[in-house]
């Protein structure tokens, strides 16, 4: 299980995040289909987890983000507030994903001010839904056993930065389901 204070699973945390081309060694053919999904993972989630999906939200609050050099934000977000969401994506009962999103308070402008009354709803079934949304080439990390990824989208042309590590009890999940 996950703890709540395990910091390795941070959008923000200082790990050796690359893009895929630059990754070595590259993550195998299982994992590969996870890490470069262009398309909602929630959906994905949902589809392969017989009715249970199940967002378990760990923490949330304001933080301050400190850029630093292999920070996507410190580029288009000087030091300011974010919002930091940690949940778990759960299927069948077991901790599937750990995610980690960071939103700027710039951002949270607009309709994007409900980016911040989420609760148990997935972050995925909002963004996915906007036409405008951009997702940047996401970076990937290998961690003990499992690959994570981090992606810096553009909604309304305003950033927000998620990462998610893919636990091993998927790739078991996804083993026995012969995909």
């Amino acid at each position: 299980m996950i703890k709540p204070g395990t910091t390795i699973y941070r959008a923000d945390a200082l790990l050796p995040w690359k893009l895929y081309s630059q990754q070595w060694p590259r993550p195998g053919g299982e994992w590969c289909g996870w890490l470069l999904e262009p398309g909602s993972l929630t959906q994905r989630l949902q589809l392969v987890s017989e009715g249970t999906f199940k967002v378990q939200v760990i923490s949330e609050g304001w933080c301050y983000q400190k850029s630093g050099n292999r920070d996507p934000f410190s580029v288009t977000v000087a030091r300011q507030m974010m919002w930091s969401r940690r949940v778990l994506l759960c299927g069948l009962g077991k901790p599937w994903v750990a995610a980690h999103s960071l939103i700027p308070v710039s951002t949270l402008r607009g309709s994007l001010r409900q980016l911040v009354k989420l609760r148990d709803r997935p972050l995925g079934g909002f963004l996915f839904k906007h036409p405008s949304l951009i997702r940047c080439e996401p970076e990937i990390v290998k961690t003990e056993d499992h690959w994570g990824r981090r992606s810096l989208f553009q909604l309304e042309g305003r950033p927000l930065l998620v990462a998610e590590f893919f636990l091993p009890a998927l790739m078991e999940h996804m083993k026995q389901l012969n995909l």
